[in-house]
């Protein structure tokens, strides 16, 4: 098939789903074009076999690369549809599919304006804040849901955010439900003995995001200090994002500075979730909430808070620890219940591994190629 794929270039699930889901499509032989606004963060390799196209050269966006720009002057959407108008007629593609809604659905909307019934089938993916933060814009919200019923299909990652996508929207339909995927041969168990068999080694906590407020990255802060008050512990943060200045200032305000690591943005987090001993996530809302996936295919269980898509991914008692939001006191209790008992915590490191093993990329693409067929 030749398909056309849409996506932000920077930090952030959904750009990584589509520029993996592109990549994997080439590699099962289907002729993919990638559409973004700069090149995608931490470069790009011409061998993966799909074509790359990007509006500006990466001179021009000064934006921090764990924004999402949504913001798009009607110029750069005009020669962005443009560009992709010109890839349909060159190459006939027989699918455009997008990845989170803002700005990318009104592209697909105007490519329908223009060619009608001629245009590829129109595919959209709704993963986040495309739903709960520009749905929620009076401004925004009814042109984005007139943009979305111009599709021929729209999914989404969770049950839980596609039923939250159809009432935001008033939908006459509920999205289709396809899950995130990883690539198993990335994410796996380190080959070392179980992380907690050391019991003299401090028990290491990692928290991976763009630490944009939706993740209230603060609660990371607080929960890590509570834990440390309680039993010897590291914090590992990776990624970088608006809210990281004041997660900082508020452990270097505490006796555990020391106990920090900042890792700043990376290409490949596989290396920060491999021995760890628990991945926290602290977030107001997760639609699916993709390195929670990765940290389990790599044997790390999970402690988050219980919204969203969470639920559907982190298995209460079984793959990870959920709590309510705002009970921050309840998740150091969780966390330095599992932390110190290592029976507990290797069961719950094998039943990682085997739920994320159902999560695979064949599983995803597969899933989506079914999708493509008119």
């Amino acid at each position: 098939m030749r398909i056309g794929m849409m996506c932000h270039a920077s930090f952030g699930g959904s750009a990584r789903i589509g520029i993996e889901l592109a990549i994997a499509l080439a590699g099962r032989g289907h002729r993919v074009h990638l559409f973004t606004r700069t090149t995608p963060l931490g470069g790009w390799d011409r061998s993966n076999g799909v074509i790359l196209h990007t509006l500006l050269p990466d001179a021009v966006d000064t934006l921090h690369p764990a924004t999402l720009h949504t913001s798009w002057s009607a110029d750069d959407l005009q020669r962005y549809t443009e560009d992709i108008l010109q890839v349909i007629a060159d190459e006939r593609l027989d699918v455009l599919h997008f990845h989170y809604a803002v700005p990318f659905a009104y592209v697909a909307q105007n490519v329908r304006r223009c060619l009608g019934g001629a245009a590829p089938r129109l595919v959209g993916t709704l993963h986040g804040t495309d739903v709960t933060h520009c749905g929620k814009d009076p401004a925004v919200a009814p042109k984005l849901a007139a943009a979305l019923r111009c599709l021929d299909v729209l999914t989404t990652v969770s049950c839980s955010h596609a039923k939250l996508a159809a009432s935001t929207f008033n939908l006459p339909f509920r999205p289709r439900v396809i899950s995130n995927f990883i690539d198993l041969a990335r994410f796996k168990p380190c080959p070392e003995a179980s992380p907690l068999s050391n019991p003299e080694r401090p028990r290491r906590i990692v928290h991976v995001s763009n630490f944009r407020p939706i993740k209230d990255t603060p609660s990371v802060a607080r929960i890590f200090l509570g834990i440390r008050e309680r039993l010897e512990a590291e914090l590992w943060l990776v990624g970088s994002g608006e809210d990281l200045p004041a997660v900082r200032e508020l452990l270097e305000r505490s006796d555990y500075a020391g106990d920090v690591c900042y890792a700043g943005l990376q290409r490949d987090v596989a290396p920060f979730l491999c021995g760890a001993d628990l991945l926290l996530v602290t977030s107001l809302y997760e639609s699916f909430c993709l390195v929670a996936l990765e940290a389990m295919a790599c044997g790390v269980p999970v402690l988050a808070t219980r919204v969203g898509g969470l639920p559907e991914v982190v298995m209460q008692g079984g793959t990870g620890l959920l709590f309510p939001l705002g009970d921050n006191a309840g998740a150091v209790d969780q966390a330095v219940a599992l932390l110190t008992d290592s029976a507990r915590h290797e069961a719950m490191r094998q039943a990682d591994i085997r739920h994320a093993s159902g999560f695979g990329v064949e599983q995803g693409v597969r899933a989506y190629e079914v999708l493509y067929q008119p």
